[in-house]
């Protein structure tokens, strides 16, 4: 005749137990999430195939030195910020380059 649950002579808990207090801590660290890094890469290397190398130059630079950042959370963020940064820096001087003809254009015709 059994009384209560079985038991367990590992030291786990049974079936009907809820989880221990706390969090779940792995003994190996998380790679940080790099999708907005990888996107940042994507657009700085369509830029610096563009012929914009000089300036798409600084955003691929730090995309590739935030993608390749394998533990450290805050250096992913910020090489991302700055080749985000870096990118929309290229984007705007771009527009502003092509608003500049168009503008020209209408005026000299």
């Amino acid at each position: 005749m059994s009384y209560g649950p079985p038991h367990d002579p590992y030291g786990g808990q049974g079936p009907g137990y809820p989880p221990p207090p706390g969090h779940f801590h792995s003994p190996y660290p998380v790679p940080p999430p790099k999708g907005g890094a990888i996107a940042a890469l994507v657009v700085s290397v369509l830029l610096v195939i563009s012929c914009y190398g000089v300036f798409a130059a600084v955003g691929l630079i730090f995309s590739i030195m935030a993608v390749s950042e394998q533990y450290d959370h805050e250096k992913v963020s910020r090489f991302t910020r700055y080749a985000w940064i870096a990118n929309g820096v290229v984007i705007g001087l771009l527009v502003l380059f092509f608003v500049g003809i168009i503008v020209f254009a209408v005026l000299t015709s």
